[in-house]
């Protein structure tokens, strides 16, 4: 009787070992598996890229001098081109982010062929401008839109070298069509807008606006070859200019930063 209670007892020990061995890996199996946080890119990092673009405006020259012979009050309008063109180059910068926003500054040069030529001088002669680089330097501000987009204004200055060229085709003494040249280095104020996708860990792709409206600069014409004796101009030469560039970044640094 003895041992029959002995197997009893063991038997029923042995059924409650097993249901709550069984009930303990139900409850393992029903546990949520480990899921990694999600991975938000960070904007903080040097960067550095190429663009390509077109550019259009317009360059207003005055007559304000002419040697022998003096100034002249209130200056003489000699033309208003319209030009455009093709833009290319690079830029280098450094963003920061603190939570949504986006702090940074960028540098930029381009090589340019943005021209235009009217008719000047009461049809006498022709107006070319010629611009063909360009560097700016400027601040950004922006803010990340899901994640992986940042939209940004920017602003600061900008330095233009543009060729200009008086096409001579009658008058100032000469016997036969010539041209006189003379060049001018600009400075002037940049605002644009833009927006940038981070398509991956580190390459972005961008889309962007600028204006950029410079400062009135005076440039001396020498006639002297056209008229057979020393003779200059002076010309006020005012530019205004349109971008439009589309391009690619690569931002240095470390992985994206982990969302939790």
């Amino acid at each position: 009787m003895e041992v029959f209670v002995k197997i009893k007892f063991t038997a029923a020990a042995a059924i409650l070992l097993a249901s709550t061995s069984i009930g303990f890996a139900a409850d393992m199996a029903v546990k949520a598996p480990y899921v990694a946080p999600a991975a938000v890119r960070s904007w903080t990092g040097f960067y550095l890229g190429g663009h390509v673009g077109a550019g259009w405006g317009t360059t207003e020259s005055t007559l304000t001098a002419i040697n022998p012979g003096g100034a002249i009050p209130g200056g003489f309008a000699i033309a208003q081109n319209s030009r455009s063109g093709f833009l290319g180059g690079g830029q280098i910068g450094y963003n920061f982010q603190s939570g949504w926003a986006v702090f940074g500054v960028q540098g930029d040069i381009d090589g340019m062929d943005v021209k235009g030529t009217t008719p000047c001088l009461a049809g006498v002669a022709s107006c070319t401008a010629k611009s063909n680089w360009m560097g700016t330097v400027t601040g950004r501000f922006g803010g990340v839109v899901g994640d992986r987009t940042l939209v940004y204004v920017k602003g600061g200055a900008a330095w233009m070298h543009t060729d200009h060229t008086l096409g001579v085709t009658a008058g100032f003494g000469a016997p036969a069509v010539g041209s006189v040249s003379s060049s001018s280095t600009t400075l002037g104020w940049l605002l644009g807008l833009g927006a940038e996708y981070a398509f991956d860990q580190n390459w972005s792709a961008f889309i962007e606006y600028d204006y950029v409206d410079f400062q009135k600069k005076n440039i001396v014409f020498d006639f002297s070859g056209l008229v057979g004796a020393a003779a200059t101009g002076n010309v006020d030469i005012k530019n205004k200019l349109s971008i439009a560039k589309i391009g690619l970044n690569y931002k240095f640094g470390g992985p994206v930063v982990a969302r939790y």
